[in-house]
């Protein structure tokens, strides 16, 4: 239940996620050790893991791999919507450049399609939940112009692969314009001294669903610290969290060890 108290202001003070689940970038290899490892440690962790972002190569790759297809499916039948990640490159707003070595939002837009489809072409029928798009922009843009790039591929996504969960991952506060755009947004992305201090937008801290709301808390050193990451974003109100001691420059690589794995598993899907 969303519970919030209001400042003098009027502005949320506090708001109560209620049940939380874990979403985790799952950006370890199924294939080798150990992340067939990680992999099971995810299936098993169902139903408090909710969500797995698979990541073969900042995409779906460039060709099926059986790997993958047997994590996606053992963790989608174990309950966890495992979700393909597609990178967005901000629609070569920002000067970033396609793989091939275009920088229009007309490029952008054809390779993330490509990869959107792919994606269902290789893992489709193997239990594929959805899509997560990463570096996405967080602003509107002028007219809207760059909240419209990902509320259109979104809308892709969802006419051409029925069903399909979208994620849209700034890694930083998306404006509320972007409350449209997907169905789960990444509204922190960041080490746990920046979470301490982080505030949450209000027109987060107001809403009705948490589950729109998800944060990745890393460089969280010990138990106690994890432990504090997930009562802050309980009180934030995000429905999605991870957390994790692993660190740049890639810090969804690893799984915590299973003292504090567990203990994380413990606080959330209660």
């Amino acid at each position: 239940m969303l519970v919030l108290g209001l400042t003098a202001a009027g502005v949320p003070a506090r708001a109560s996620a209620g049940v939380q689940h874990l979403a985790v970038p799952a950006y370890f290899d199924p294939g080798g050790s150990p992340g067939s490892t990680y992999w099971t440690r995810l299936a098993q962790g169902a139903p408090a893991v909710g969500i797995s972002v698979a990541n073969p190569g900042s995409g779906p790759g460039t060709a099926f791999d059986q790997s993958y297809a047997n994590a996606i499916r053992a963790a989608a039948q174990a309950g966890v919507r495992v979700i393909g990640y597609v990178d967005t490159g901000y629609f070569g707003t920002t000067g970033r450049t396609t793989r091939g070595g275009q920088t229009s939002t007309s490029a952008w837009t054809a390779q993330v399609e490509g990869d959107v489809d792919n994606w269902y072409r290789w893992y489709g029928g193997y239990g594929l939940a959805g899509i997560f798009f990463d570096d996405a922009q967080n602003v509107c843009g002028t007219g809207n112009a760059y909240v419209n790039l990902y509320i259109a591929v979104g809308s892709y996504t969802k006419q051409h692969h029925a069903g399909a969960l979208t994620v849209d991952n700034p890694g930083a506060a998306a404006d509320q314009c972007y409350s449209s755009a997907a169905d789960v947004l990444v509204m922190f992305e960041g080490t746990y001294a920046a979470y301490t201090s982080w505030s949450a937008p209000s027109w987060e801290l107001s809403s009705a669903d948490p589950n729109r709301f998800w944060h990745l808390v890393y460089a969280t050193s010990t138990r106690a610290a994890m432990e504090n990451a997930v009562a802050l974003s309980e009180q934030r109100n995000a429905g999605y969290l991870y957390v994790t001691d692993d660190d740049l420059p890639n810090p969804w690589d690893t799984l915590p060890a299973d003292a504090y794995w567990s203990d994380e598993l413990s606080r959330t899907g209660a």
